[in-house]
């Protein structure tokens, strides 16, 4: 069975957070090939890829509750 079609909420959230990390990296990286690594668009960046960070921590946690569940419910039924 694809994990994706059985849990998209948590599959979800982990694709956004790695859509959201690449983007902030490749911000990070432009920032500071240009300019002053201290500026408040790195900041951000920094910030919004702690955020993403999270997001991705709690797409992560959804999977492994849903499978637990699943692994609950199959025991039972078994």
């Amino acid at each position: 069975m694809d994990v994706t079609s059985f849990n998209p909420s948590g599959m979800q959230a982990i694709h956004r957070a790695d859509e959201g990390l690449t983007r902030t990296a490749a911000q990070v990286a432009r920032v500071t090939a240009q300019a002053d690594p201290r500026s408040e668009e790195m900041n951000t960046a920094v910030i919004q890829s702690l955020s993403y960070e999270q997001q991705g921590h709690a797409g992560v946690r959804v999977v492994r509750a849903v499978d637990e569940m699943t692994g609950t419910l199959l025991n039972i039924r078994s």
